[in-house]
């Protein structure tokens, strides 16, 4: 297996037991890296600092472009939160967790706290983290086969215990949904700027970093310039063949949407962790799922879509295609656990830094270089 896929090859059985509270939650730690985010982007480190695990946005793994207002990466932040809070409690330790606990430190979104009480954990927190590594999104074809009334509930309610919603499209909601997807793509994908931000997630040199979606590579010039729909942002309908307009409806057993509430970053995470809870249960339930999130990256559409679903309320923050279908081959990629942990020391550091401090280290690093290459 390549290196950057060993990360899914964690196992429960290697936890250190006997080991220091850093040793455990760098282990936990192991969990939340495997959580789903936007084009693979990973966009999160963590910071151990005794019985402590801070979560924080890594804003260098960013997508101004497809996400300007940084809304996907405070979900995919919150996703990863997710899996660790989920890791922790499996594991036999009491979690205390708190959302965005310092308004002044922007990329901080959350602190969990692990107390010395002993956690029991329950058989559907027992179901759901065996579920981790196993979690994939499949932009495969769907088979032609009604999703149990059971199962639907059962994502909904799991949705809603984290302050979400997954609202089912029926009837004419889903022709409304599964336009709304073309016109968005269409939209998205005619921004040049849009296609050169794709391409760079896309290219095959993400194999070497271990984030992106390189499996969907193509060549340069065919990522930039052509406008064609991709599978990345849809789904096959044969071996290779990308989904046309007219058949999204089709290949799409359930559309669902989910979200929350209200905007802004707190209800961003509550829609986060949902996600990751609904995706994880849909694997317990041998369910596939994956994302059609277009109209929800256009703000005017995003408005539209609730306007035109009456019975949808509060946010939208995803639209997912649910059903059965044959299981992914390849695993997502993932970046070292090592790249993204940092010590406290690291932390402080960077806090007490002043401009002129940032100035100065950024003319040292350029000697170094003229002195080296020179």
């Amino acid at each position: 297996m390549s290196k950057k896929n060993e990360a899914w090859d964690v196992s429960e059985h290697d936890f250190p037991n006997s080991g220091s509270i850093r040793e455990k939650l760098e282990f936990c730690i192991r969990y939340a890296i495997l959580a789903h985010s936007t084009y693979n982007s990973q966009p999160w480190y963590f910071v151990v600092d005794d019985n402590i695990v801070s979560v924080y946005a890594d804003y260098r793994y960013a997508l101004p472009v497809i996400d300007p207002d940084d809304r996907q990466l405070f979900m995919s932040c919150a996703s990863a939160l997710f899996n660790l809070r989920l890791a922790i409690r499996y594991f036999g330790l009491e979690e205390n967790t708190q959302l965005i606990p310092n308004t002044k430190d922007e990329n901080l979104i959350a602190r969990v706290r692990v107390s010395n009480k002993k956690y029991i954990p329950s058989d559907e927190e027992k179901i759901l983290f065996a579920s981790i590594t196993t979690c994939q999104l499949n932009r495969s074809a769907f088979h032609i086969k009604n999703v149990e009334k059971d199962k639907i509930e059962a994502l909904k309610n799991a949705a809603r215990k984290e302050g979400a919603w997954l609202y089912v499209c029926e009837g004419d909601e889903r022709d409304i949904v599964s336009h709304f997807i073309a016109e968005a793509d269409y939209m998205q994908i005619s921004n040049k700027s849009f296609r050169r931000e794709l391409a760079a997630w896309l290219d095959a040199r993400r194999f070497v970093s271990g984030d992106g979606e390189p499996h969907f590579a193509s060549t340069v010039k065919e990522r930039i310039n052509t406008i064609k729909p991709k599978i990345v942002r849809r789904f096959e309908v044969e071996s290779g063949q990308v989904v046309h307009d007219d058949q999204i409806m089709k290949g799409s057993p359930v559309l669902a949407i989910l979200g929350g509430e209200k905007g802004g970053n707190i209800n961003r995470l509550y829609a986060g962790q949902g996600l990751m809870r609904v995706l994880l249960q849909a694997e317990a339930e041998g369910l596939s799922v994956s994302t059609l999130n277009q109209p929800c990256e256009v703000p005017d559409l995003r408005l539209r879509l609730h306007d035109e679903i009456d019975r949808m309320y509060g946010r939208a923050q995803y639209i997912l295609r649910i059903g059965y279908a044959e299981p992914v081959a390849i695993q997502s990629l993932r970046r070292s656990l090592e790249s993204v942990i940092e010590t406290p020391e690291t932390q402080r550091d960077l806090a007490l830094m002043t401009p002129e401090d940032k100035q100065k280290r950024k003319f040292c690093l350029w000697e170094y270089i003229r002195n080296k290459f020179s």
